[in-house]
């Protein structure tokens, strides 16, 4: 079919389930907003999202979102009422978003490479929640790219299971590599100091998983664990990412999404050592748990002095989401050898807030509670919460602080 012939299957009131990242579909996102007006109430869903949102403009204000990943980028529309946030962890997305599920899709929309001599497309670099909600969802259209990869594993989709093929030819839109600073290379230096070799290392997007990849140089037999970026690929090319100590799927890395630029999609295309799953899968903590030597990496706004850990509001106003840093800050603490890493900058605002703070801000959400709360890294050390008493976690963080705000820290500590 066409865009207008494909995108014309839906209906008014429609909840439409949206690939994150690189996969998605721009050739079928941009008929859904030329439909817009006929689509009354449609409600697109998704993640993280690397354009504009088009969706979401005032000229479509027809058309709803809920996302399980908020944007600032979506402030007006969430005030104009058209914006909801799902408040989900990555394991338990596909069973919300499936079939069955309290926001069960009526329509996927996928991205693919060509079919395959027997039927099958593969959904390439975007598959955590895609594919197993596109397995049982009533209505499937594939947006159907030369360009999109084809990657090995848990990937595909036959014909037979899609309602609409739509060929495109189109770039897919890039993840560049972030800018990386001298405090984010500081803060890698101190994280790849807890990284044994052996380790399976899990590590999200932004400047400080981008710098904590380029510091692992060096390391030996590492596995890298659910998200591909550019910068895995030379530590794969260079001996460093071979995942020779795995005791599951030994010699390939369990990934639902990658992100990045050409040079990422030509690495994962017909890459045998790159095993595609679904994020019930990649983010089930009790996979995780047979992961030895598991390595974590996730960031935060802000840390308080018990150890909770704030990685989505500022205030009660949201601002990220949950993803999956509490599914592999669990699935870490039942690793052997494994350990959880939450890294960030000591402080924000440039420079004039401190990010661990006496106690979370009001309305403020807790991502990673603090009885799993294990290593916290900043710029000025890394500090170890596991099995530490209150004082003794004030203490240890309280010293990898910015001096500057320590004394006020060590204050707080003492009137509580």
């Amino acid at each position: 079919m066409t865009a207008g012939e494909a995108v014309g299957l839906l209906r008014p009131g429609m909840r439409v389930l949206l690939p994150p990242g690189c996969g998605e579909p721009r050739a079928l996102v941009a008929e859904v907003c030329r439909q817009s007006g006929r689509l009354s109430d449609l409600t697109l869903m998704g993640g993280i999202h690397l354009g504009d949102y088009p969706w979401a403009r005032p000229e479509h204000a027809s058309l709803r979102y809920a996302t399980w990943h908020m944007s600032p980028r979506l402030e007006d529309a969430r005030r104009r009422g058209r914006v909801e946030f799902v408040p989900v962890r990555y394991f338990d997305a596909v069973r919300l978003f499936a079939a069955g599920g309290a926001w069960a899709a009526d329509c996927v929309l996928v991205h693919t490479a060509p079919p395959d001599a027997g039927g099958y497309l593969s959904l390439g670099v975007a598959v955590g929640i895609a594919l197993p909600v596109a397995r049982c969802a009533p209505l499937v259209i594939a947006q159907v790219n030369p360009r999109m990869p084809r990657t090995r594993g848990n990937a595909v989709l036959h014909r037979s299971q899609v309602d609409a093929l739509v060929e495109t030819d189109e770039p897919l839109l890039p993840y560049p590599p972030p800018v990386v600073g001298e405090v984010e290379r500081a803060i890698a230096r101190h994280v790849a100091g807890l990284v044994p070799d052996g380790a399976t290392v899990q590590a999200g997007v932004g400047a400080i998983p981008q710098a904590v990849l380029e510091a692992l140089d060096g390391h030996r037999d590492l596995a890298l664990h659910s998200l591909l970026v550019d910068a895995a690929v030379p530590l794969v090319e260079r001996g460093v990412v071979t995942g020779a100590r795995k005791r599951i799927h030994r010699g390939r890395m369990d990934v639902a999404e990658a992100m990045g630029t050409t040079r990422l999609f030509e690495f994962v295309h017909e890459n045998a050592a790159v095993n595609m799953e679904s994020s019930a899968f990649v983010h089930d903590p009790e996979v995780v748990r047979h992961l030895d030597r598991f390595v974590s990496v996730n960031s935060a706004l802000e840390i308080d002095l018990t150890g909770q850990v704030n990685a989505e509001t500022l205030g009660a106003r949201q601002v990220a989401g949950i993803g999956g840093q509490f599914d592999f800050v669990l699935g870490a603490s039942r690793s052997l050898g494994g350990v959880s890493i939450i890294a960030l900058p000591a402080t924000g605002r440039d420079g004039a807030a401190s990010r661990i703070v006496p106690r979370l801000a009001p309305g403020a959400a807790v991502t990673t509670p603090r009885f799993l709360a294990d290593w916290v890294v900043t710029e000025h050390g890394a500090a170890r919460l596991r099995g530490l008493g209150e004082g003794q976690r004030a203490t240890a963080l309280t010293a990898v602080a910015h001096p500057k705000f320590r004394e006020e820290l060590e204050r707080a500590v003492r009137t509580a």
